[in-house]
């Protein structure tokens, strides 16, 4: 049975107001069909953009690909091949740095398929918005969506209000090789191609941490409020999702992101009365990757990873080796806050 904390937060912004930024050089994304690329004798198509990017995605119509690859190139070498896994509408975003050549390998029963796919190419703009300790009363220091430059704009997705049961963690997978001045870019590309690109109409985390610890806001309404998500099909009511910016599969999580996913964690729980360490039922949606029939009762943990209930290997297994310390280290941080 879950216990319920006293933890009483009044989910009310801070009294200081912050001025929304606009965008210095808004972003942009363009979309290239790659039935127009050749196809070489390795199964490869390869297209350059007519304008540089940094994030890149693959969307198809039909069934996806069993495999998704990608490689890109700037000014210097080519990348490592990165695959890349199947979202809904699309595959995940690849953060890959100032770019403008891709190569791209995919199959589905072993057969090329890369004609069927079109590649998203995102240039995140640059923001003239600060970066302030933002807080929701009781939160941890947030970098609000104002702040990280999102265009309220693309923002197409009316919330659904929901009760926060668990937290589920991820990663953005991509790569690991970003500055932390860089973030906020990161989470404005994964924001127009989650909510503009797979027409999600918002960003699917409700919160992203960075290498060093930054936490930033992410769906509308999720910190101040309980709302739908759309970061784990099947299981994106009654669930908050943190995402990790890097790939933890091979790398562990930074010190400081553990910690800050600690803090998030147990602060959102808190907020509902739920525990860290405790374990929480609930109820499969449809959901093709899912490892849970819809409408399944799965106990699980209240701070589990995406792969729990997904077929994915998110959040990395580096990261997911980091769940017994993040859920350790939150119960702490509850039973701090609820001394008297």
């Amino acid at each position: 049975m879950r216990r319920r904390l006293g933890f009483p937060i009044a989910l009310l912004l801070a009294t200081a107001v912050l001025p929304a930024a606009s965008a210095a050089a808004p972003e942009s994304s363009t979309r290239i069909p790659l039935r127009d690329a050749p196809l070489d004798r390795t199964q490869t198509r390869e297209v350059r953009t007519s304008t540089p990017f940094d994030l890149v995605g693959f969307a198809w119509e039909g069934p996806a690909p069993d495999q998704v690859e990608v490689r890109t190139r700037g000014s210097g070498e080519w990348s490592e091949w990165t695959e890349l896994e199947a979202e809904a509408r699309g595959s995940e975003p690849l953060w890959t740095g100032r770019a403008d050549t891709a190569q791209v390998r995919a199959s589905r029963g072993g057969a090329d398929v890369t004609g069927d796919l079109e590649l998203i190419a995102i240039d995140p703009g640059t923001s003239s918005a600060t970066a302030p300790d933002t807080r929701i009363a009781g939160s941890p220091p947030v970098v609000g969506r104002a702040q990280w430059g999102a265009d309220e704009n693309l923002m197409t997705w009316q919330p659904e209000p929901t009760r926060t049961e668990a937290v589920i963690v991820h990663h953005t997978a991509g790569t690991n090789d970003y500055s932390c001045a860089q973030s906020a870019d990161i989470v404005r590309a994964i924001y127009r191609y989650h909510a503009v690109e797979l027409k999600w109409g918002d960003i699917g985390y409700h919160a992203l941490v960075d290498k060093c610890g930054t936490v930033f806001e992410g769906r509308a309404g999720g910190l101040r409020g309980d709302v739908v998500g759309g970061h784990a099909r099947g299981f994106n009511r009654n669930t908050f999702g943190v995402s990790m910016l890097g790939n933890y599969d091979l790398a562990a999580p930074s010190a400081k992101t553990v910690e800050s996913v600690a803090e998030i964690s147990a602060w959102k729980l808190g907020t509902a009365g739920v525990p860290a360490d405790g374990r929480t039922e609930l109820v499969a949606e449809p959901a093709n990757n899912s490892h849970h029939p819809a409408g399944a009762e799965v106990s699980l943990p209240t701070i589990f990873g995406h792969r729990d209930v997904s077929r994915t290997a998110c959040p990395g297994q580096r990261g997911y080796e980091k769940l017994d310390p993040i859920r350790s280290r939150a119960a702490v941080l509850q039973q701090r806050h609820a001394r008297p």
